[in-house]
């Protein structure tokens, strides 16, 4: 069995933004190269069109990750390596899954496999959030093996929740101060909790009666509790509501608006 320095990497159209931070790999000067060799295009992460998985803080998560691969001797199996780290070899998490092919032609295949995230055993920090490398390894009807050393890349995330939005007093008189306040808490996979969300901005929203886009007001930061506070002016009936939009390592969220009725 031989074994390739790297895949020839096709369909780089749908990781276009993400390649001015992840370059192609490149086999070394002399390495064995075979200009017939495996190709794979269209990597799909949790059918999410930001490749993103958000995992709970105690519940393990099974997503799915695929790829068509094709050989011109055909695709005997496909394995996805997911890798945390700033290379492979020095990688701090590893996530692995062996995919089920379902042949397209007599040279291309469907690969699609199921990946566990799960805080109890394989993360278990929260350092581990943020941007993941995928590694697809093919194996070819003749029994050679090639790993997709490309920009392939997956976003595992931290999810975040937010309390019902809650506006005081009510009801109100126009010209008045309201209070409007939520919480919000993040997964931690170190604690198998959910913790307070520190620091971080929120966008107070409104929606003047009961239908129509909501705006934002204010731009608030969270307190050491996770609590969002601030007053306005009672203008008139309408809905208040925090949005969340999220970071490279969190899942965005919004909280359940409060409807204010104004006198």
């Amino acid at each position: 069995m031989r074994r390739r320095a790297t895949a020839v990497i096709a369909g780089a159209a749908a990781f276009s933004a993400v390649l001015a931070v992840a370059a192609l790999a490149v086999p070394a000067a002399g390495a064995d190269q075979d200009d017939s060799g495996t190709k794979f295009w269209n990597i799909d992460v949790n059918h999410d069109r930001d490749y993103t998985v958000g995992v709970e803080a105690a519940k393990k998560r099974v997503f799915s990750v695929s790829a068509t691969v094709s050989d011109p001797s055909g695709v005997r199996s496909v394995s996805y390596e997911l890798w945390h780290g700033a290379d492979r070899a020095n990688a701090d998490g590893v996530l692995v899954g062996s995919s089920h092919c379902v042949p397209l032609n007599e040279t291309t295949s469907f690969c699609e496999a199921l990946v566990t995230a799960d805080p109890n055993t394989n993360l278990r920090s929260n350092a581990l959030a943020g941007v993941w490398t995928i590694t697809p390894v093919a194996t070819d009807g003749a029994g050679n093996v090639t790993r997709g050393d490309g920009a392939y890349l997956a976003r595992i995330k931290r999810p975040t929740y937010m309390t019902q939005t809650v506006a005081t007093p009510q009801p109100v008189t126009k010209g008045k101060d309201l209070t409007v306040k939520a919480r919000m808490t993040v997964a931690s996979w170190q604690t198998h909790q959910n913790a307070p969300l520190i620091g971080h901005q929120v966008l107070l929203q409104y929606r003047k009666g009961t239908s129509g886009p909501f705006i934002t007001l204010k731009k608030i930061k969270t307190d050491r509790n996770g609590w969002a506070t601030t007053t306005v002016k009672a203008t008139a009936d309408g809905a208040y509501r925090y949005d969340f939009a999220g970071t490279s390592l969190t899942v965005a969220t919004n909280g359940s608006a409060d409807y204010v009725d104004v006198k």
